[in-house]
């Protein structure tokens, strides 16, 4: 009897704690969201900061769902009665309500089942923080100008295990503004400190083929090149279409590099091995089609920022197609073509990524990429795979594996001959406070060729930013 009446305790107070999940539409939670009492109700929106401010349901409250402190952020809000979460659409409103199960919250909550979108297709309006808004000489309120600095610097010291050699460089350091005139136009303009600029084994020669004496010193000066990297204008024409021109981002491995997420580590496979720049001059189309699918189209030099002359190649056409059906899954597939300026080439390349957020702490991605003719050099092809993982282990603490995969055929009469092999990197990053990473990590090259011999290299990468 007393095991009965201990049993009978227990599942009553677990059904008096149990939270109470009401679903509905946005339709049929507009009245409600309009009358929220603020002394025992809140409306909570977990998508990201960004998202946020692009524009919101008035008086929500951001709380990022995948973010790692989300239980602190719902924590002051246990005491409410009441709590309406919304997301995009789902994912983040669900990961909201097993947040707040998980701290035994025994009110009611009230999820938004097709969120934002939702809201925004029954025709409801949306607002954008305060602090970004001002009213222009004619009384219409729009958000402010607002310069926005670009920092961004990676160095790496290395080890080389083999010939016991060390050092340490900078790999890259970005500096520069983004400008927001309004919703519709911002502007950006970063410079790069790239690569030192070195001159060596000069040599000059007459017209009968004799060597003739050269005396070069250079005490002073530039020891290393800076370039404008970043000088585009952007055009937001409407919630679907933008328009980008200048020298801009091209729309190649971008998406996989973010997912990737560890730029200061090592670069993505296309950048890595067929050194494509990351920006170009010419001009640039996005456009969503909706939720899940959207796609892109440029048309650019094809060489970099810094040659406004088509050296290898005509003017480069490129296009990509997103897939992104919710928060943790998303894909790419791209393609690109330029000829040779001769016409005796053209040079194309495809690329398929696609990476999957299993949780806030585990991801896992991987692409394909395929180059016919790599810089307009007829008979150099190209193509490989790039695999990667990452793993939270404690808050702020990951550990990371990626293995790469490169083959090349090229004929006898080929201009660029790169050897076969593999790249396996792993390691541990940690990022101590926002806009710093540092990583201990081991990256190794193992060619297909018996006299290449493997490269082993321990390093610890830095990367701060803001």
């Amino acid at each position: 009897m007393k095991y009965l009446i201990i049993l009978c305790f227990l599942f009553i107070t677990a059904f008096v704690n149990a939270q109470n999940v009401i679903e509905l539409s946005a339709s049929e939670a507009h009245d409600i969201i309009l009358d929220l009492n603020p002394d025992n109700a809140s409306l909570i929106d977990g998508r990201t900061e960004a998202m946020y401010n692009e524009g919101h349901i008035a008086n929500a409250v951001n709380i990022n769902a995948f973010f790692t402190d989300v239980n602190d952020k719902l924590k002051p809000y246990l005491s409410r009665k009441q709590l309406v979460v919304y997301c995009t659409n789902q994912n983040r409103s669900l990961k909201l309500i097993d947040a707040l199960e998980s701290l035994n919250y025994a009110g009611e909550v009230i999820f938004i089942t097709d969120g934002i979108t939702g809201w925004k297709t029954s025709g409801y309006g949306l607002v954008v923080p305060e602090k970004l808004i001002v009213e222009n000489e004619i009384g219409v309120k729009e958000p402010t100008g607002k310069l926005t600095p670009i920092v961004q610097v990676f160095g790496t010291a290395a080890y080389d295990v083999k010939n016991e050699l060390y050092g340490y460089s900078f790999g890259r350091a970005h500096l520069g503004f983004q400008y927001q005139f309004n919703n519709d136009w911002s502007a950006k303009m970063i410079i790069d400190r790239g690569r030192p600029t070195s001159l060596d084994n000069i040599s000059v020669i007459d017209s009968a083929g004799n060597m003739l004496n050269v005396i070069y010193s250079s005490k002073e000066g530039s020891y290393y090149t800076m370039w404008l990297k970043f000088a585009s204008l952007r055009w937001q024409v409407n919630d679907r279409l933008s328009l980008i021109g200048g020298a801009l981002l091209q729309n190649h491995y971008i998406t996989q590099e973010r997912f990737w997420g560890l730029r200061y580590v090592a670069q993505t496979f296309q950048d890595m091995y067929w050194h494509i720049p990351s920006s170009d001059l010419g001009f640039r189309a996005n456009y969503k089609l909706n939720d899940v699918f959207s796609i892109d189209a440029a048309l650019t030099n094809g060489e970099g920022p810094r040659v406004k002359q088509d050296a290898f190649g005509k003017v480069k056409y490129a296009a990509g197609l997103n897939i992104n059906p919710g928060d943790k899954f998303q894909s790419r597939i791209y393609y690109h073509m330029r000829t040779s300026v001769d016409n005796s080439s053209i040079e194309q390349m495809a690329s398929v990524f696609a990476g999957y957020q299993f949780s806030d702490k585990f991801r896992l991605g991987g692409e394909f990429n395929y180059m016919n003719n790599l810089n307009n050099a007829s008979g150099t092809d190209s193509y490989g795979f790039s695999v990667y993982s990452a793993y939270q282990v404690i808050i702020n603490t990951q550990i990371f594996i990626r293995y790469d995969r490169l083959l090349n055929e090229t004929d006898n009469t080929a201009a660029y001959k790169m050897p076969n092999g593999n790249s396996l990197i792993g390691g541990v990053s940690y990022s101590p406070l926002k806009g710093i990473n540092l990583s201990l990590n081991y990256q190794a090259w193992l060619s297909d060729a018996e006299n290449n011999t493997a490269q082993n290299n321990i390093l610890l990468s830095m990367e701060y930013k803001f």
